[in-house]
């Protein structure tokens, strides 16, 4: 397993934002990986945050403020995971920055929505532009963080983009290891209607078999240790078969492709999203 060795938190100072920075520590202090946290103080966009800096205030002090914040929350993660961080203040577009930014990591770790006094900054589009762009794998956290990531479930599509996400996952699990899963496509059932329940059974038998031995070819092939890894079927679409195994498993990290011929990463983001799904989800 090859370790991160540099990871790119940026926050907006909301909660899910700081829960980021947090999970980018623990993540960097497990790897022995360097951590930069970024703030992008958006200039076209400074009308929101007079509710904090007074309005007469010039960008330079609004950008030494949030330095500041930065600075505190540096100390924090620093002294909770014994590790050092850097952190900067950047002015200008968050999107264009953080895609810059990211060109020199490993990891890019994001909070899922901000809604803090820093609220549309880094929030919203921003982050699923982040998700559905970049070419570092991209890390949303939901919740706070509580511990280490021990159940990580990959589910794969057999494209190049799955075996980007089998490596990601690789790198980011610890103990009960990793979970390949595959969703059957389930439209094939209405070719079978009216055919004997025996035959339909043994056709999804031969299936399950083929599939599940193409998966652990595909671990093989990417020069993998597959011996703690996990592998499960099951028939549906994708991104909901998905997220049920997910809950059945207890996952705490979905980690899916997104280039390529992929887009199971983008239909995870969107299904998750809209079941207010706590786990969290890295696209790579």
């Amino acid at each position: 397993m090859t370790s991160l060795t540099s990871i790119l938190a940026a926050t907006d100072f909301s909660v899910d934002g700081n829960n980021a920075v947090r999970r980018a520590a623990l993540l960097a202090h497990e790897h022995g990986a360097h951590l930069r946290i970024l703030h992008v103080l958006n200039a076209a966009g400074c009308k929101p945050l007079r509710d904090w800096f007074s309005p007469t205030l010039d960008l330079d002090l609004k950008a030494s403020q949030a330095r500041d914040a930065l600075r505190r929350l540096a100390v924090e993660v620093s002294g909770a995971y014994d590790l050092t961080a850097s952190v900067e203040v950047i002015v200008g577009d968050p999107f264009e920055t953080l895609m810059q930014a990211s060109e020199h990591v490993d990891l890019v770790v994001l909070g899922q929505r901000g809604h803090g006094r820093f609220k549309g900054l880094l929030a919203g589009r921003t982050v699923d532009r982040m998700i559905r762009t970049c070419r570092r794998p991209v890390l949303v956290v939901k919740t706070a963080v509580q511990g280490t990531y021990r159940r990580v479930l990959v589910p794969i599509d057999f494209t190049a983009s799955s075996d980007a996400a089998i490596r990601v996952a690789d790198r980011m699990r610890r103990a009960e290891g990793m979970h390949v899963f595959h969703a059957i496509n389930s439209k094939r059932e209405a070719v079978m209607r009216g055919v004997p329940g025996h035959v339909i059974r043994e056709t999804h038998l031969m299936e399950e078999g083929a599939t599940n031995a193409r998966m652990r070819r595909q671990v093989a092939r990417l020069g993998l240790d597959s011996t703690p890894m996990n592998y499960a079927l099951a028939y549906g679409s994708p991104a909901r078969a998905t997220l049920r195994h997910a809950h059945r498993l207890g996952a705490d990290l979905i980690v899916a492709g997104k280039q390529g011929r992929s887009t199971l990463g983008n239909f995870l983001l969107a299904a998750s999203a809209a079941a207010s799904c706590p786990r969290r989800l890295a696209t790579c």
